[in-house]
């Protein structure tokens, strides 16, 4: 990928244009090793969720891996600043593992559970964490 074009769609994940004024965008933290922590994150929920949507048939696959290799870009870009702010090489694989075993373990007490609570509470949990991580690269629509 070249610099630049990380860097726009870095700044554009950053900024969310409101009316004309400049915004920060919702949650997204101040500091490179923060963003890296949570590009990271949320790029291994989408693969976890884009791996569980292939095995069951779903339609949404293809989207989410597409969302998560936005992930993987926004992280590359951030990257070098997060490692000039002390994060060791090779954490944000641990980052992604995070977020893969999160949402992984969701959907299996989603899908396995006898317990229709544990279940429900599994379904809405993932449910906002991949809110959460569309939230930040997908504009709403008004």
């Amino acid at each position: 990928m070249r610099p630049i074009t990380a860097i726009l769609l870095c700044g554009s994940c950053i900024l969310a244009l409101e009316g004309g004024r400049a915004e920060a965008a919702p949650g997204l933290p101040a500091f490179s090793h923060q963003r890296a922590e949570l590009f990271a994150k949320c790029s291994g929920r989408l693969a976890a969720l884009a791996s569980h949507q292939r095995s069951m048939r779903l339609d949404d696959a293809g989207e989410n891996d597409r969302l998560r290799a936005e992930f993987d870009m926004l992280l590359e870009a951030v990257l070098p600043d997060a490692y000039d702010q002390g994060v060791p090489s090779g954490q944000e694989d641990r980052w992604r593992s995070q977020g893969w075993s999160e949402i992984a373990g969701h959907l299996a007490n989603q899908l396995y559970s006898f317990d229709a609570g544990i279940a429900d509470y599994a379904r809405q949990a993932a449910e906002v964490s991949i809110a959460r991580c569309r939230d930040l690269v997908l504009a709403p629509t008004t």
